[in-house]
């Protein structure tokens, strides 16, 4: 185990946390020749491990918050002298951006005692120790009989469960990223955002700031670091209004009603950061356009459903090329009552629309039979037993079958409807997520993880103030218990909230913070984790 190749033997210790950077910076740069100083921790004298005689030690080290530059990142374990000792072209675990990793490791100490923790890329590291290596006697080895041996394994485990029953604890506040601020810079920044992955892998957020859109293009797959903000359209336009998807050609593309006119307007970016020009449209179909939905469609063009609160009907447009600027005739898909409000869209395995809304106090959905809803569609009534259908969001399930989050009034509570087919025709299912909260469920968004359960955030209200919280079903059909996280209640969460998955697996949530009228978004970790405790 040292130098001199002595026989060392391993003397396990109650493990015991022996550095935690999360107070502090992250260790290492996302500098591309990994051009940064190693951490340098003294492991003798600390947790049991005596000041001399120690050869080794056996480790758990973990890297969380981790940050990477386009070549990943890695953490090597070695020992040193000083930070400037030659470190070996070797790495103890790799990791990817916004991953939390934790190996075993088992390294020598340098001469007093200390080793070094080199990070390429960034990262918080946790070091726990739960063994030391000390040199046996000349010519000799330590030996155990099965029975000594499955002792002292038992008693190490036992001590390794004990400890990782106290961490479960600290490990809730690994569940969530802290908020992030994008957009403080006006009294109305950040109302009624909605998020997708762009083209590069980070998220692209579209909302309203005192009436105009705006778009915001991460810097990072959970929006560390300074984003791309670029004003589309000084309006003044409906906030509630904004829709956002990203096209086959990696670009966004954003529907939109304006103030007064009620215009239907497209903006296509012609970069896919938004940055710099962007072709805007205006769809004068002589309608009053309060809130629009838009999907690519199985064709590879977009398709916008959107609310005529003048005529209270529910209508679909198809774009004719993949930036708007043509459209054909809108189709009305339900005319009957007021028909339309809360629209969300989704593309069916059939490649052509599917749409959840609002229906005279009902939760509906229609399933078109082509790619403009021209044909008349299939209407479902999928909700009725009181005022209900209010805040609707769709995900399609990797079988085709729709899952719908929405609002229930009377009962003021967040549900979940999990179609029998794919076009809701028959029998859904139908769970009730959140009722902890006088009011829960309102402004819901919902998204599917990587084992195909629904993920859906929302804003919840106490009495005193609004919440962010986010559902994460244990079911592809929200059966079940859900896992309810209260994600931010810093100021009063309202005007919206819109949730995608990151690259990386992360449910990532934008949303609006009215106390400080900002746009935010906050990572949510722990559906990496199912059990806390694995974290660590």
């Amino acid at each position: 185990m040292n130098a001199a190749n002595d026989t060392s033997s391993l003397v396990p210790i109650t493990p015991a946390r022996i550095l935690d950077t999360r107070s502090g910076d992250r260790v290492g740069s996302l500098d591309t020749a990994g051009a940064s100083d190693p951490y340098r921790l003294k492991v003798v004298g600390t947790a049991g491990i005596p000041t001399s005689g120690v050869t080794g030690v056996s480790l758990n080290v973990t890297a969380v918050d981790t940050r990477t530059n386009d070549y990943g990142g890695f953490v090597s374990v070695y020992p040193c002298a000083s930070v400037s000792s030659a470190k070996p072209d070797v790495s103890n675990m790799n990791f990817g951006s916004g991953q939390t990793i934790a190996n075993a490791v088992t390294v020598p100490v340098s001469a007093d005692g200390h080793i070094c923790l080199y990070v390429y890329g960034t990262a918080h590291l946790l070091v726990d120790a739960n063994g030391y290596y000390t040199q046996a006697g000349t010519g000799t080895v330590d030996a155990y009989t099965k029975s000594e041996t499955d002792s002292k394994l038992n008693t190490l485990e036992g001590a390794i469960d004990a400890k990782a029953g106290q961490e479960s604890l600290r490990m809730l506040a690994l569940r969530m990223q802290s908020p992030i601020t994008l957009d403080a810079s006006s009294s109305t920044a950040g109302k009624s955002p909605t998020v997708v992955i762009g083209a590069t892998g980070n998220p692209v957020i579209a909302y309203s700031s005192d009436d105009n859109l705006k778009v915001a293009a991460c810097a990072s797959v959970t929006c560390d670091g300074i984003p791309i903000i670029t004003e589309i359209d000084n309006g003044p336009i409906r906030p509630e209004s904004i829709s956002l998807t990203v096209g086959e050609d990696g670009k966004p593309i954003i529907s939109y009603g304006l103030q007064g006119s009620g215009d239907l307007k497209t903006a296509y970016c012609i970069q896919i950061d938004c940055s710099g020009s962007h072709a805007i449209t205006t769809h004068n179909t002589g309608d009053n356009v309060l809130e629009t939905a838009i999907a690519i469609g199985g064709n590879g063009l977009p398709v916008i459903a959107y609310y005529d609160v003048g005529e209270y009907d529910l209508k679909v447009i198809a774009c004719s090329n993949s930036d708007c600027s043509t459209a054909g005739t809108p189709s009305t898909i339900d005319p009957f009552g007021i028909a339309g409000i809360n629209v969300s869209i989704a593309i069916g395995s059939n490649g052509f629309p599917f749409l959840a809304y609002f229906d005279d106090l009902e939760l509906a959905v229609a399933a078109c039979s082509n790619a403009d809803c021209s044909a008349a569609p299939t209407i479902t009534t999928i909700d009725d037993s009181g005022a209900t259908g209010y805040y609707s969001s769709i995900a399609i399930r990797d079988n085709g079958h729709p899952v719908i989050s929405y609002y229930h009034l009377d009962a003021r509570e967040l549900r979940v409807a999990a179609c029998a087919n794919p076009s809701c025709t028959g029998t859904p299912t139908i769970s009730t997520v959140d009722t902890d909260e006088p009011v829960a469920g309102t402004e819901s968004s919902i998204a599917l993880n990587e084992s195909g359960f629904p993920v859906i955030s929302y804003e919840a209200f106490d009495g005193t103030v609004g919440k962010l919280k986010v559902a994460e079903c244990s079911s592809v059909d929200c059966t079940g218990t859900a896992t309810i996280s209260t994600l931010d209640e810093s100021g009063d969460i309202d005007h919206g909230t819109s949730i995608t998955i990151a690259e990386n697996g992360v449910p990532l949530v934008a949303y609006h913070e009215k106390f400080n009228d900002e746009l935010r978004t906050i990572a949510l970790w722990s559906s990496l984790f199912p059990d806390d405790s694995e974290q660590l």
